[in-house]
């Protein structure tokens, strides 16, 4: 053979040689070997540490991070619920936090090029990680869970920002009055099955003019938004978070920039306050979910804390109407002025979106105007889309007030009171004064009412129901306040 050509194929074969351990290095850096780990939690776990943390090393250079978990759910006797923590302290508000999927999901990848629904994309810091297990439920013979964690490495991609959420849309579409909204909403970024984008097409069909998205302990549809170019116009953008703690649940409105409000409190813990007061400090506004409802850690166990503004009293997913209005009526007698609100709560179809909405009477559609509107009681909660708004003023002297207003009286004042129901014909109104006996007043042929009858200090609220006694709207109270 040539001298020329014996040098071609020696250069050759040594390319190759250094091409196969190039790719056999790169294998083994991209693909380092799971890590299982399992353990075993029983119900006194439960008792003891609602949330376990399970450490894990995370190397450098690494651009991906998968964990998986497995376990035996017993027909729903077991339910754990999967997040993750980066490096970074574990107390209260910690900023190491990186999502959240709940019992929805049993795995989640972060990393560079892909990130699962109810994580925060970004850069992997190297160092000690802990997956969080929360004991949502725990059979009397304990659980086995089983954790696998791989890591890949590569280059670590930009950082993601989430979108700035919209405070306004333009003026000439933005006008006063009663507005229609969602305030409860779920989608894929935890147990709901609709995107982000879908839930803003869908709210957008049923005529709403806002909606909030409130998926459970994280705040992450923002930065999938922000790389949808499609949304409408309306409704209005409202980023939110369910705030879903061992004692009960919370919707935190106005929320920005990938912020949340953390929710490893269990009842009877005093922090409560602590979540309450950091979502007052990010500007957002505290609302307690489906306070009555009798599924597990569903129900309210805190106390309502200074700082609540708001309960929902109507939920279409738990349906416990009752007791949330008694819940409500007995923090109005006590001298709260929290706000009534409704939601739908809603996840899927063919669940209706818009049972129960709520109308705010507010200045314009922005963000701001709108919670200002729910701080301040101009609320109605309706049942159904197609429902009018119900009008309701009250009277004493020359003194007028509608809904969230407070009217000055003497002592023995005689208020007149005018309704008016569209769609409600021969409906019935009740009216509650300080959570007593409702006065039941039928309404007109045309939805209509006129009551003149003593007033008394403290608050007066109002229900409309169908002649089929079906509720269709509940206000919150016009406050009568010593003149």
């Amino acid at each position: 053979m040539a001298p020329a050509i014996m040098r071609a194929v020696r250069i050759a074969g040594a390319v190759l040689v250094v091409s196969a351990l190039a790719a056999a290095v790169l294998v083994d850096a991209r693909a380092e070997a799971p890590l299982t780990i399992t353990r075993h939690y029983t119900p006194a776990d439960r008792v003891s540490g609602r949330y376990q943390y399970v450490p894990f090393e995370v190397p450098a250079g690494t651009a991906t991070l998968r964990v998986s978990s497995q376990y035996d759910r017993v027909d729903g006797d077991n339910v754990v619920d999967l997040g993750v923590f980066e490096p970074g302290p574990l107390d209260l508000g910690t900023h190491a936090f990186r999502g959240y999927s709940g019992g929805a999901k049993t795995g989640f990848e972060i990393g560079a090029r892909e990130t699962s629904s109810g994580y925060r994309p970004g850069p992997l810091p190297p160092g000690q990680w802990h997956v969080m297990l929360g004991l949502y439920k725990v059979a009397e013979r304990g659980v086995d869970v089983t954790l696998t964690i791989e890591t890949e490495a590569g280059p670590p991609g930009p950082a993601a920002r989430p979108l700035h959420v919209p405070v306004a849309i333009p003026p000439s579409t933005a006008p006063a009055g009663w507005l229609m909204g969602a305030l409860h909403t779920h989608t894929l970024h935890s147990d709901g099955t609709v995107s982000p984008a879908e839930i803003m097409r869908i709210t957008r069909d049923a005529g709403f003019d806002f909606v909030a998205i409130t998926d459970h302990n994280n705040t992450t549809h923002t930065y999938e938004l922000a790389r949808d170019a499609a949304l409408p116009a309306r409704p209005l953008w409202i980023a939110g978070e369910e705030v879903t703690t061992p004692g009960g649940h919370a919707s935190v409105w106005g929320l920005d920039h990938g912020e949340w409000v953390d929710f490893r409190v269990g009842p009877g813990d005093r922090r409560i306050a602590d979540l309450v007061g950091a979502a007052r400090r990010l500007g957002g506004l505290f609302s307690v979910n489906h306070p009555a409802s009798t599924c597990v850690a569903c129900g309210w166990e805190h106390a309502f804390v200074d700082g609540i503004e708001a309960m929902e009293i109507s939920n279409g997913r738990h349906g416990e109407v009752t007791g949330a209005l008694a819940m409500w009526d007995k923090l109005l007698r006590s001298g709260r002025r929290i706000t009534g609100v409704g939601s739908s709560d809603w996840h899927s179809a063919p669940n209706p979106i818009d049972v129960a909405n709520v109308r705010v009477y507010s200045p314009a559609l922005t963000q701001d105007a709108i919670l200002g509107a729910i701080r301040a009681g101009r609320v109605i909660v309706v049942n159904g889309a197609q429902e009018a708004t119900p009008q309701v003023v009250v009277r004493a002297g020359n003194r007028t007030a509608g809904i969230g207003d407070s009217l000055a009286i003497s002592e023995s004042t005689v208020a007149t009171i005018d309704v008016h129901a569209p769609g409600l014909v021969y409906g019935r109104l009740l009216i509650v004064g300080n959570g007593g006996t409702p006065v039941d007043v039928p309404l007109d042929d045309r939805g209509r009412a006129r009551v003149e009858r003593p007033v008394q200090f403290g608050y007066v609220r109002f229900e409309f129901r169908r002649q089929d006694q079906w509720p269709v709207a509940y206000t919150n109270p016009v406050y009568i306040v010593r003149q």
